[in-house]
């Protein structure tokens, strides 16, 4: 299994900066010569002639390895978009002044509880501390190191990845789960019997909404202000440390709610486990402003990105399908109803159920079926992944007992 570690970057901003700008030059040139080269001749350049073209450009400060990976860069990011030109993906065109600076392994020698990157010739390695439980492994574990600059936060940080050699565990069972994710309630997940548990996080939403408040009365702020003044100066930093602060405590909640959703699945003796695509849920259509605001702030691809290696460690396969009226479509008779709120009501049939527990049961209905209405809710469960410091007060599902966060 592959994982990345994030560790922290004791390099000055300055050569920091002069890596990923090297990078980024390099990344670059491969970019406008591939084009220039089009242009005149008509036909692509191959991927080794790109590098040999940009290697008689002269010298660089990066390892040669470390070369070589911002000049694939270009190539992947063509390759990546002709694979993907049926959903609007365009081919790379702009010029890159900073890319993540990558090492390879050839590039990277561990010395005890430190890493050293080689840069070219003559030049000083860098020197990286490793933590404890990495300084333990051996080199050959380690695959590439990246040096990642953090808009929000303003700095830069290492990112090693490590590949432990072990391969994905069996299943633990034959199972088919399947998630109904939300912008309210980050997953409702459904079994085959109809048994859904509804993993809650309103804290995810709430420091949403205050991120958007408070950004919004900063932002107002600032164009009172005159640009580069002192007053102007401080805010800008307050704005900086809300966004940083913000994507820590977003990050954390989505971890638990990710593991929580893990260890259900794994409990289930889920093989699979299959969510509603909604990575395009906001693309093409006309919102009001509140409804966009919320959307924009649904971190539903983080939490994908979570639980896809989370599931992974497990032996648990995430699939995805279309949502096409999932929230819509009666379990019970088929017919389609647009719900009021969170409660679904059926106004052919008289079915009465909540909204995310319809849309996992569709899901799950057809996964394994192939159609919806086969499988029928039988009972909602809340589930809070983490313990709150505050006291309980949210809602439960109508006549159904609130179960206990796992510790």
């Amino acid at each position: 299994m592959i994982r990345t570690h994030l560790l922290p970057c004791g390099l000055p901003r300055e050569e920091a900066d002069a890596l990923n700008r090297e990078s980024g030059r390099t990344s670059t040139d491969v970019l406008v010569w591939h084009y220039r080269i089009y242009r005149r001749t008509g036909h692509w350049l191959s991927p080794v002639a790109d590098e040999r073209l940009n290697d008689s450009f002269g010298p660089s400060t990066l390892h040669a390895h470390s070369r070589d990976a911002a000049q694939q860069g270009c190539q992947k990011a063509c390759k990546t978009a002709k694979a993907n030109r049926g959903r609007g993906a365009k081919y790379p065109y702009r010029r890159k002044v900073y890319r993540t600076t990558v090492w390879k392994a050839t590039g990277m020698k561990q010395e005890g509880n430190r890493l050293r990157l080689a840069r070219a010739k003559g030049l000083t390695p860098i020197v990286v501390a490793l933590p404890p439980e990495l300084a333990v492994l051996p080199p050959t574990l380690f695959v590439e190191m990246r040096l990642v600059y953090e808009p929000i936060s303003r700095r830069h940080q290492w990112h090693l990845v490590v590949d432990d050699g072990q391969a994905a565990p069996e299943p633990p069972g034959q199972a088919t789960l399947a998630a109904d994710l939300g912008e309210i309630h980050p997953a409702a997940v459904a079994n085959e019997q109809g048994e859904v548990v509804i993993f809650t996080a309103r804290d995810l939403r709430a420091i949403n909404q205050y991120r958007h408040k408070q950004l919004a009365s900063l932002q107002a702020a600032l164009a009172r202000k005159q640009k580069g003044s002192r007053r102007w100066k401080r805010l800008a930093r307050r704005k900086t440390f809300l966004r940083a602060r913000n994507k820590r405590q977003r990050r954390a909640i989505e971890h638990k709610v990710t593991r929580a959703i893990t260890n259900h699945a794994r409990a289930q003796g889920a093989k699979r486990l299959v969510v509603g695509e909604v990575r395009n849920i906001g693309n093409g259509k006309r919102l009001h402003t509140n409804a966009q605001q919320k959307v924009s702030g649904w971190s539903h691809g983080k939490q994908g990105d979570y639980l896809t290696y989370k599931l992974a460690a497990a032996g648990i396969v995430l699939e995805r399908q279309s949502e096409a009226y999932s929230s819509k479509t009666c379990p019970c008779c088929g017919n389609h109803n647009k719900p009021d709120g969170r409660r679904y009501r059926c106004s052919a049939c008289g079915f009465v159920g909540h909204r995310d527990a319809v849309g996992a049961v569709n899901h799950v209905s057809k996964a394994v079926h192939g159609f919806y209405g086969h499988v029928q809710p039988r009972s909602v469960r809340y589930r809070r992944p983490f313990r709150r410091s505050s006291r309980d007060t949210g809602h439960v599902a109508r006549g159904q007992p609130r179960e206990a966060a796992p510790l």
